[in-house]
């Protein structure tokens, strides 16, 4: 009867040996995960921020390059004068870059939001 029960017992941890061994393998591979998961989520964050304040940068340039050729054109209109059509472009392109830059900043702090 002690056989048997010695025997029983025996059985008995055995299951759990390898429930244990379950969980502890469910919870290196849950944790692995999480932890990478953390890390992805992190270096994004990290790269918007980063992407955010260049945009900003050059909103800053794009502004101070209009406000030069607003007046470029002010000075070229009192002078009797046209500026180059290229020249033109470019003002034009600038205040395009602004809105772009602008958009680009709003949809990064849309990605903010999903962290």
């Amino acid at each position: 009867m002690k056989q048997v029960q010695k025997v029983w017992a025996e059985l008995s941890a055995k299951p759990q040996k390898v429930e244990l061994g379950l969980v502890e393998d469910f919870t290196k591979v849950f944790e692995s995960a999480v932890n990478t998961d953390t890390s992805i989520g992190m270096n994004l964050i990290d790269a918007l921020g980063k992407a955010e304040n260049k945009y900003k940068s050059v909103i800053n340039d794009y502004e101070k390059a209009v406000k030069i050729g607003d007046d470029a054109l002010a000075a070229a209109k009192d002078l009797g004068v046209d500026l180059p059509a290229i020249v033109k472009n470019k003002i034009e392109s600038s205040k395009v870059g602004i809105k772009e830059a602008r958009g680009l900043i709003s949809q990064i702090k849309k990605l903010y939001g999903a962290f």
